[in-house]
């Protein structure tokens, strides 16, 4: 009768035993996931937060009496690995990883620029796209009016 008691007990401990690590488990589960998520939460906020910066700075660069011929010399200068079509209607930056201008091989993000002339109104277009997933972070409408004395 002693011996029963024992094994009662045993296999009452081992049971409790696997329901611990089970919950144990379960948990840590859960954990994964949440820090799975609040990290890709994390990276699309820091691509959003810098899409938001240098569509900002590239709306900035149009600012004062210039035309579109000017500012795609002021383009060209800052960011010498752009791709600017040939009639200028159409301009690609290209970024990595940590949001630096790059060449297009070594590129993760695009920024692109498209530009329209209307009289003496300048629009311009400013869309950053993650090239890895097909998406756009976000995009940007700049009207911009040209003096007489430059237009």
């Amino acid at each position: 009768m002693n011996s029963k008691g024992r094994a009662n007990s045993s296999s009452l401990f081992l049971l409790e035993l696997i329901l611990a690590i089970l919950f144990f488990s379960i948990a840590s589960a859960v954990c994964v996931q949440i820090f799975v998520k609040s990290h890709l939460l994390n990276k699309d906020a820091r691509a959003l937060n810098m899409a938001v910066t240098e569509c900002s700075g590239m709306a900035e660069l149009m600012t004062g009496p210039l035309n579109a011929t000017d500012i795609l010399g002021r383009i060209s200068e800052l960011y010498p690995d752009a791709v600017i079509t040939e009639n200028g209607c159409l301009v690609s930056i290209y970024y990595n990883r940590d949001m630096h201008p790059c060449t297009q091989d070594d590129s993760i993000y695009c920024m692109t620029l498209l530009f329209s002339t209307e009289g003496s109104l300048l629009t311009a277009h400013i869309n950053m796209k993650d090239l890895q997933q097909d998406t756009c972070i976000y995009e940007l409408t700049v009207r911009h009016q040209i003096p007489r004395e430059v237009s």
